[in-house]
This record gives structure tokens, C-alpha cells and sequence, in this order.
């Protein structure tokens, strides 16, 4: 999946640049409200119709972390439920002959630790790749050792189990890799940058009416809302960060400890 230019960036970044312009822009906007009115004017319309933009500014802003939220979640419990699944079919690995049992927890090793090496390859698209290649061999192999010995079983009570088992695991994989991929549209990122600039050069506008400048509330503000927008750009970059989902992938390896 091609990565686009705001979710390559690092999120630092992004909203250090973001920080910067929306003091511009305020700069930029009181020196417009200087040529457009006098302190003496009416300024009151103007102020409504900036607190509008600030109510708007902050139901974007709401709505965009809930997403990033909701996002992050459904990951951390993806990676909760494949590491559980894959944990139930190594159990049932238990119920068949010894020889085939030792066939099994080989080839559950090496799909737990294809699984593993995925989640630690960081960015690397080769590395990621590569893991769930050799995931997709392991699935194979432990598909056909399972059905095959289920055709010719004669306890097939003993050994049905597994076959749903597996089905679990390998649809959790797919949900974990999908999850991951599903990300906030960037068209919302650049609506929610777009509309703090606009709000911040408003802010500057409106601030004619009292002659000068509160750096200390408009830094103040500046601030709080390039660090809300960093979290939020933050929880939907799990790779990379300072809010992963390193504790949670520890769950897949206390799952290898059981082979």
C-alpha cells in the first residue's frame, strides 16, 4: 500500500509546521484588521461569527481524535484476539498423536514467530513483506497436516476442533493486517490544518478590536491545538511514535512461550 506524503511525515513535523503558520496567520490577520477597521468599530457580528469557527474548529478536532481513537482500539483488540486465537489451536495441538502433535507445535512456531517478526518490522515494507510470506507458507502447511489427518482419523471428535481453531486464527491475521491499513483520510487532515490556520488568522482579525496582541493566549492556543492534532495524528501511526502498541504485542510473545 502506497504511503501518502502526510502519513509519510513525521507527525513532529507536520504539526511544528502547523504551530508556525497559525502564528503567522494570526500575525498576518491582525494586520488586516488594522487596515480593514478602527478599534471604534462595531466588532461584536465579527466576534460571533469567530466563535462559530471555533466551535467548528473543535467538533473537527473532536471528531478526528475520535477517530484516531477508535482506530487505535480496534487494533490493540485485533492483535489481542489473534494472539488468543493462535494460542486455542496450539492447545488443541494436544489432542492428536504424539508424531503429529510434534509436526504441528514446528509449523505453530514458525507462523507465531512469521506473525512476530511482522509486528517488529517497524516500516520496513520489505522486512513485512517478507514475514507474511513465510506466514502464508505456515498456514498452508498446518491447513493440509490438519484436514489430512482429519479425512482418515477415526476419533474425528478428537481432532474437528482444530479445524475451527485454525479458521479463527487466520481470520483474525487477515483483520490485524487490515486494521492496520485503515488509517484517518488524509482529506480530513488537511480540512482539520486548514481550518486551525483559518481560525488562528480570524483569532488575529478579531484582536484589532483591543488594540493589540495577547501573545501569551495566542501562543497559549497555538499550542494546545498543534499538540491535540500531533495525539491525534500519533495514535494513527502505530508503527512509529510515542503512543504503539509494543505492550500489546508482548501478548504474541507469551504465546510462543507455550511451545
Amino acid at each position: 500500500m502506497k504511503e501518502s506524503f502526510i502519513y509519510r511525515t513525521d507527525a513532529f513535523i507536520l504539526c511544528s509546521i502547523l504551530f508556525s503558520l497559525m502564528l503567522l496567520s494570526i500575525f498576518l490577520g491582525f494586520k488586516f484588521g488594522k487596515v480593514r477597521y478602527s478599534q471604534d468599530e462595531e466588532s461584536a457580528g465579527n466576534n460571533t461569527i469567530v466563535s462559530a469557527l471555533f466551535g467548528l474548529l473543535a467538533f473537527l478536532l473532536a471528531v478526528t481524535f475520535g477517530m484516531s481513537g477508535s482506530r487505535f482500539d480496534s487494533r490493540r483488540d485485533a492483535i489481542i484476539n489473534e494472539s488468543n486465537a493462535i494460542g486455542t489451536a496450539v492447545l488443541r495441538a494436544d489432542l492428536y498423536p504424539d508424531s503429529l502433535r510434534a509436526t504441528l507445535r514446528k509449523n505453530f512456531k514458525s507462523y507465531l514467530n512469521a506473525r512476530i517478526d511482522y509486528y517488529e518490522a517497524g516500516r520496513d515494507r520489505g522486512k513485512m513483506d517478507e514475514a507474511n510470506a513465510r506466514a502464508d507458507a505456515q498456514e498452508k502447511n498446518l491447513w493440509q497436516t490438519a484436514m489430512g489427518h482429519a479425512r482418515t482419523s477415526p476419533d474425528f471428535l478428537k481432532t474437528q476442533p482444530m479445524i475451527p481453531a485454525l479458521n479463527d486464527m487466520f481470520d483474525n491475521a487477515t483483520i490485524c493486517n487490515t486494521r492496520e491499513k485503515a488509517r484517518v483520510p488524509d482529506p480530513m487532515v488537511i480540512l482539520l490544518m486548514t481550518l486551525s490556520i483559518a481560525s488562528a488568522f480570524y483569532a488575529g482579525y478579531i484582536s484589532v478590536g483591543k488594540g493589540k496582541l495577547d501573545w501569551f493566549i495566542i501562543v497559549g492556543f497555538c499550542l494546545l491545538t498543534s499538540l491535540v492534532i500531533y495525539i491525534t495524528l500519533d495514535l494513527d501511526r502505530p508503527r512509529r511514535g510515542l503512543i504503539n502498541l509494543d505492550a500489546t504485542h508482548q501478548t504474541m510473545l507469551d504465546v510462543l512461550k507455550l511451545l
